[in-house]
């Protein structure tokens, strides 16, 4: 089974060693026990199982050039830094220090799932992230709403 299909918001305390409990719903979701973290287009990391972390980068690197400089930075902030974590017989996570620092996490956080991965916020900046989209999210929602009820207005 793999993340596909999974939400829900999981708050989590990172410990000194940047360790956290993997929430019960998520750790019966994950087939195996190694996942691929990396920095998100937000400010947050994302968690991927190595298969979905596979089509994801591999889509990336196919759709990108050498000679393009928008693309390899897509590529320096995506692909560069991911690492491979494994979640210990404890039902813990290990995130990675510098990735960690590169999105301000340090106690306090919350998982987010969002059907193919993970996000993984400090938690007062999710609060902010959350609050600056609120109207953007409204307008998203009228517009989906329109698609939906075949208003063509």
């Amino acid at each position: 089974m793999g993340l596909s299909g999974i939400w829900g918001q999981f708050d989590v305390t990172l410990d000194d060693k940047g360790r956290f409990m993997l929430p019960a719903k998520l750790r019966k979701s994950i087939s195996g026990d190694n996942l691929v973290i990396t920095k998100g287009v937000e400010q947050c990391l994302w968690l991927f199982l190595p298969e979905e972390w596979e089509r994801v980068s591999d889509s990336l690197i196919q759709e990108s050039s050498i000679f393009n400089l928008d693309s390899q930075d897509v590529i320096r902030r995506f692909i560069a830094p991911a690492e491979e974590v494994s979640v210990d017989k404890s039902g813990r996570l290990k995130l990675v220090s510098s990735l960690m620092r590169s999105v301000g996490l340090v106690r306090e956080s919350v998982l987010v799932g969002m059907g193919d991965r993970i996000e993984i916020w400090d938690s007062q900046r999710y609060e902010e992230f959350e609050q600056s989209r609120s109207e953007a999210v409204k307008d998203t929602w009228k517009e989906i709403g329109k698609g939906q009820s075949g208003d063509q207005q």
